[in-house]
């Protein structure tokens, strides 16, 4: 009698096994028929970042590609958040980088939005609704502010840093049903969501004469779009603003060459009154603080600005030779009150 006991324990360990084993293919712990996949897609062809250089040769911006994207779905009725997911599964094919996981959602009709999340200098507000989400940088530290010689004084202008690439893609009538297996949200268009960045990248660069002897230059644009809705990708008129970004300096010769960055940008301001306005804000080495500002507010309009993104300026910066040509330093002066605000000559 013991033996046919032996051989049912063996059978009832093998079919434990076998269960065991079954269980750890992996799938969503939850009820499969409100269970829902979802693939993004990131367009990473970025004019000026990734793509589209005017000089191949100058140093490039940094960019990296996000690490997680935030996948929301809102209520239509009250514009609040029903469900959400945050995806970390970053794999790649023939299309690019797509970022893949499961949402969870009772059938239903929805507003799906996906954006990257984790970014450094681009932070969202309101993100709990859908007609509020937008994207905004803070303003620069008052620190920041009083070693520009142009702004020292202070007024209400609002100077801002530079906002991260922000991806996108949304779809505002989606509808989710009861079903027993696994079904895939999708775009209006029936394919996977690709999410593309709501920030442009405009390159910008001016001649300079007497180069050598920059230590250091800033750019302030005026004109600016301080932030941007999510659920259209457009700029908010209402928030006007000048960002601030470095410059650097590249190639030159004979004591000539060009300063130029790469500067992100919710956008400019529409308005046809609209000014567009940057101030070179440049120490030299010798410690003095030289200050110019240009209006370029047709240079947006010009093909080079429409097609590429490029602000190619045609007004060159003077700086006046040091009164000791060797210098004694090439770094800050430390205090603002020791500076001397000297505007430099332009020649257009």
């Amino acid at each position: 009698m013991k033996r046919p006991m032996t051989y049912l324990f063996a059978a009832a360990v093998l079919l434990t096994a076998a269960l065991l084993t079954v269980r750890c293919e992996r799938r969503p712990l939850v009820d499969a028929g409100n269970t829902h996949y979802v693939r993004v897609y990131l367009d990473e062809e970025l004019k000026n970042v990734t793509t589209g250089f005017y000089d191949e040769t100058l140093e490039k911006p940094d960019y990296a590609t996000p690490e997680m994207l935030r996948v929301v779905l809102y209520d239509p009725a009250n514009g609040h958040v029903a469900a959400e997911r945050y995806l970390r599964n970053r794999k790649s094919d023939e299309r690019g980088i797509y970022f893949d996981g499961y949402v969870v959602a009772a059938p239903g009709h929805y507003r799906l939005l996906t954006y990257n999340f984790g970014t450094e200098s681009t932070l969202i507000r309101d993100g709990h609704l859908y007609d509020g989400i937008q994207a905004y940088t803070n303003e620069i530290s008052g620190t920041l502010r009083n070693s520009l010689s142009s702004r020292a004084n202070g007024d209400n202008e609002r100077i801002v840093y530079v906002p991260d690439h922000l991806f996108t893609d949304r779809n505002e009538e989606l509808s989710t049903s009861f079903g027993s297996d696994i079904d895939t949200l999708r775009n209006a268009g029936g394919d996977h969501f690709t999410a593309g960045s709501i920030v442009l990248s405009y390159y910008l660069q001016i001649r300079v004469k007497g180069i050598d002897w920059i230590s250091s230059a800033v750019g302030l644009l005026t004109g600016m779009a301080g932030s941007a809705t999510l659920n259209d990708g457009q700029i908010r008129t209402e928030d006007p603003v000048t960002v601030y970004f470095e410059m650097q300096r590249g190639p030159s010769s004979a004591n000539e060459g060009v300063i130029y960055t790469t500067f992100h940008t919710f956008g400019k301001l529409p308005d046809a009154s609209n000014e567009l306005a940057i101030t070179f804000d440049v120490r030299t080495t010798d410690g003095r603080a030289l200050t110019t500002t240009l209006d370029i507010t047709d240079k947006f309009s010009e093909p080079d600005a429409v097609e590429h993104q490029w602000l190619l300026l045609d007004q060159v910066l003077n700086i006046p030779e040091p009164e000791d040509p060797e210098g004694e330093g090439d770094g800050f002066t430390p205090g603002v009150d020791e500076w001397e605000d000297i505007e430099t000559d332009i020649i257009i």
